[in-house]
């Protein structure tokens, strides 16, 4: 569906070496409720990798509690769902829209409040 922002996204990606090893911490918690192998998941993560921030992985794949807590707070069954700081922005297409509209580095790092 958006194959034209994942691709403008992916070419401004950092490869290999560019990668940071140490977790930016940033001035906004990122917290993602995921499972291990949605490909939604996957992608949202390497996202934020890429960029070399810290966030909280929250794995619901055996966890009914965790599961339902995620529901609960999103009013969604579907993973990932994602918050940065108290906002819930919502899942994988929409990560990458901040990021293509160039409004994820802002909200992540504290700047557009």
């Amino acid at each position: 569906m958006f194959k034209k922002e994942i691709n403008w996204v992916k070419d401004r990606m950092p490869g290999g070496n560019d990668t940071p090893t140490v977790p930016v911490t940033t001035a906004q918690p990122i917290v993602m409720y995921t499972t291990r192998f949605c490909p939604y998941c996957i992608r949202a993560r390497s996202l934020l990798s890429s960029k070399g921030w810290d966030y909280q992985d929250i794995p619901v794949d055996a966890d009914q509690r965790l599961r339902s807590e995620m529901m609960q707070k999103s009013g969604r069954h579907t993973v990932p769902q994602i918050w940065i700081g108290d906002q819930h922005i919502g899942g994988c297409d929409e990560l990458f829209r901040l990021e293509v509209g160039n409004q994820l580095k802002a909200m992540v790092m504290g700047e557009n409040q």
